[in-house]
Order: structure tokens, then C-alpha cells, then sequence
């Protein structure tokens, strides 16, 4: 028998779904749900023709168009399919077997799968019960055998954050050991605070960004790097012959050129969180305000939520619950959009709530 890798053995990867999301609410997986609107669909579908079909991608066009909205010199950019395209090149590069990585935890899923995918081990940085994290208990984490530490800014699905002066501790204290700090900034926009124009300043920092949330572009798995150009040249030893394909550097660009376009939409977003948050204060429900595009509801037990999540899919809306770490276990995450999908969500919430008549009856 053919056998994989030894760190590959027990990496368990669980199947993306067999059933189609679409037609539903989908408000499971942070999805951008505002429309990027008629003008801009049929400019895309103005830019293809058979030579954009036909040809290998011209990816150089991307970088040069990255550059220029962020500031950042050629060099310092590597373009990846999804900023977890990124994570997985610094993995690649700097994460040797034995070595330590640190994560939030909970946090992002393709971080615990890299580290055991290159046989990293991996230290967990746990919040607190209410979703609270000092910041010295990753700086005290730190030792010399540690490569790399993972920090969301927002982090998934706390939706929490850390602020810049302590993470410019983190990044310092991890500069002294040789540990390099990537900061993902897949939720840029809806926190605005971003370390892009810092890389320079840290020969540790890395930041990663994602053309998925904000800027509406999920289906095509679009992210990029920044840092100095002596770490994205040693990515660039790791990438594929074209980073990624021609339908996502065209949309990349298109959506650079157009960025009124996202700002418009955060305008709609903050109305309809805004909507939905007081829904919540008038139905009576908890829940955890967050620096993303999501808001985590509780709903006082883990059985309730799966309860809520299973009849909320019979109406044809898509949420996302079952967690096992506290508080989150007890909580449905939600995605955030405008204010007439929040209306459908609020009301089909509390049609459930209703139906529901006594929690030793929840039947998950």
C-alpha cells in the first residue's frame, strides 16, 4: 500500500456540502449578499471573450492594480486563490516539522489544518468564557522554537479583535525570536484598521487580505500577501505556475477599479446590522456584537441552537450553529446583510422561537 505523509495520516478533511446553497438565505458562511448590482455584472460580461477563454492568465496585471490601491511596491505582494492560498505558502515555507505555531482558538479551521498538514505543533491561545483575550498570553506563548503565529483581525467566529498596540507587542516580542506574525485581514472594511502600511517596519509581519467579504467576490477564491519582498519572494518559490485564473484576476481588478461599488454596499450593510441588532434587543435575545460581517446570537443552549438552525432550513435559510466551545456553543452565528434580508431573517426567527414551546422538547 501507497501510504501519504506521516503528518497526513489523522487529517481529517470533512467534504464541502453535496446539496446546493442556492435559492436559500445563506447566511452560514459570511458571504457578502449585497448585489454588486447590473452595471458592474455587465461590465464583466463586457471584458470576456475568447481570447480571456483561451489564454493562460496574466496575472502581472493583477499585482500592478494591487499595487496601486494599497500603496505597496510590486514585490511586496504575492497573489494567492483565497488569502488561505497565502497562509498555505507561508506554511510551506517557514513551518518545518516539530516547529511551533500559535492560533487563536476558536478561530479560523485552515489554520489547525496546515499545522497538522505540515506537522507543526500547534499551541491554542483560548478566550475567555465572554470572549475576552489578553493579549500577554500570546506574547508569553512565544519561545524559540515558535515559526509562526496565526492572529484573524477580526477573528472567525468570535468576531473579536485585538488592538493595534498590542499587536505591535506581539509583533515585536515575536521579532526577537525570529517567529514570523501573519495578520489576516479577511474582513477588512468592516474593521477598517489594517496593518498593510506597516510590513515594512517588522521583517516578521505578514498580512493577508481576501477579496471574499467586503468586496463581494466569493466564487473567485481571490486573496493576496503583503510584506517585505524578501518573505513574498520566498513564497513565490512555493506558487503555482499562475496563482490563480483568468475570471479572478479579471473580477480583481474590475472590483479595484470599482471599489464606490463596496463602499455603497457597506453603507446597506450598516443599516441592516443596525436593524438587525435592535430586532434583537426588542425580541429579547443576547448576543455578541462583533467587528465582522456576522453576529453571534445566544440562544442559552446548544440543543436550541441546532433546534433554531434545523427549522430556519425548512424556511429556506441558511444559518450556522453547533459549535462546542463555550459561549459559542451556545450561540447561532448569523451573517450580516442589508436591512430586507435581515427582515426576512428576523421574522422567520421569530416565527420559530414561537413554534418552539419548551426546551426539554428540543429534539436536535
Amino acid at each position: 500500500m501507497i501510504l501519504p505523509k506521516k503528518t497526513l495520516k489523522n487529517l481529517v478533511r470533512l467534504e464541502n456540502s453535496k446539496d446546493s446553497r442556492l435559492g436559500y438565505l445563506r447566511l452560514d458562511k459570511n458571504e457578502n449578499l449585497i448585489p454588486l448590482g447590473k452595471d458592474f455584472l455587465d461590465l464583466v460580461k463586457s471584458k470576456i471573450d475568447e481570447d480571456l477563454i483561451s489564454s493562460y492568465p496574466e496575472v502581472y496585471s493583477l499585482y500592478q492594480k494591487i499595487s496601486d490601491w494599497t500603496g505597496v511596491n510590486l514585490d511586496q505582494i504575492y497573489v494567492s486563490a483565497g488569502s488561505d492560498g497565502a497562509i498555505k505558502a507561508l506554511f510551506e515555507v517557514f513551518v518545518e516539522a516539530g516547529d511551533e505555531v500559535i492560533a487563536l482558538h476558536p478561530t479560523y479551521a485552515m489554520y489547525y489544518v496546515y499545522s497538522e498538514m505540515f506537522g507543526a505543533n500547534l499551541k491554542k491561545i483560548e478566550y475567555e468564557a465572554d470572549l475576552t483575550l489578553d493579549h500577554n498570553k500570546i506574547i508569553q506563548s512565544i519561545t524559540g522554537k515558535t515559526r509562526l503565529i496565526c492572529i484573524a483581525n477580526p477573528n472567525s467566529p468570535t468576531g473579536t479583535i485585538i488592538e493595534k498596540s498590542d499587536l505591535i507587542s506581539i509583533i515585536k516580542y515575536a521579532q526577537e525570536k525570529d517567529a514570523l506574525v501573519v495578520i489576516d485581514e479577511a474582513y477588512y472594511m468592516y474593521y477598517p484598521e489594517t496593518f498593510i502600511s506597516d510590513v515594512l517596519s517588522f521583517s516578521n509581519l505578514v498580512v493577508t487580505r481576501s477579496f471574499t467579504k467586503a468586496m463581494g467576490l466569493a466564487s473567485a477564491r481571490l486573496g493576496f500577501a503583503v510584506s517585505s519582498p524578501y518573505i513574498t519572494g520566498c513564497l513565490k518559490k512555493v506558487r503555482p505556475i499562475y496563482e490563480v485564473n483568468s475570471f479572478s484576476v479579471l473580477l480583481g481588478k474590475l472590483i479595484i477599479d470599482n471599489e464606490d461599488i463596496a463602499l455603497r454596499n457597506m453603507e446597506l450593510f450598516n443599516e441592516g446590522k443596525q436593524y438587525l441588532l435592535n430586532s434583537l434587543d426588542l425580541i429579547g435575545l443576547k448576543f455578541f456584537d462583533t467587528h465582522a460581517n456576522f453576529v453571534l446570537i445566544d440562544v442559552e443552549t446548544r440543543a436550541w441552537a441546532l433546534k433554531i438552525k434545523k427549522e430556519l432550513y425548512k424556511k429556506k435559510i441558511l444559518i450556522n450553529a453547533g459549535y462546542t466551545d463555550t459561549p459559542l456553543d451556545r450561540c447561532i452565528r448569523v451573517s450580516i446583510s442589508e436591512k430586507k434580508y435581515m427582515q426576512i431573517f428576523v421574522n422567520s426567527l421569530s416565527e420559530v422561537l414561537n413554534e418552539i414551546d419548551d426546551v426539554g422538547q428540543v429534539n436536535a
